[in-house]
């Protein structure tokens, strides 16, 4: 079953020059500046009986771009989200999941995809929170 939250999306101004950073990928369109986009998964968070996980993806310059969001708890799937294609320098979206009694380590995992220049790229970040909730 999917668990679906409502998309955050942030558009921000497209930051000048290279990005480096992990789980980058880079491309190039002949004449056109090069574009490079990263995903960055938070670390999941705790809030009224429900834990929430975030994804980003940022690009330099603008790029269509899309992501999935999941949201784990000890390794199993508790829920996912999309945003779907969207031209921005930064997008962002949540996946939420209702807690559970005990102590599970919750972990969120970003997966997205990037197009210029009539190609695909992959994107990817993950980060799990350190104790239990």
């Amino acid at each position: 079953m999917r668990r679906k939250t409502t998309a955050g999306l942030l558009c921000a101004a497209a930051a000048a020059g290279s990005i480096a950073a992990p789980g980058i990928a880079h491309a190039a369109a002949s004449g056109a500046a090069a574009t490079s986009c990263y995903a960055v998964a938070a670390t999941p968070f705790y809030s009224n009986g429900t834990v929430y996980a975030t994804g980003h993806a940022y690009c330099s310059p603008w790029a269509d771009v899309e992501i999935t969001v999941t949201i784990t708890a000890d390794g199993a799937f508790e829920g996912d989200t999309e945003t779907g294609v969207i031209a921005a320098p930064h997008i962002s979206d949540t996946a939420a999941a209702p807690n559970r009694s005990g102590n599970q380590r919750w972990c969120t995992r970003v997966d997205g995809k990037y197009y210029t220049g009539g190609r695909t790229y992959l994107i990817s970040d993950s980060a799990c929170e350190s104790s239990g909730f």
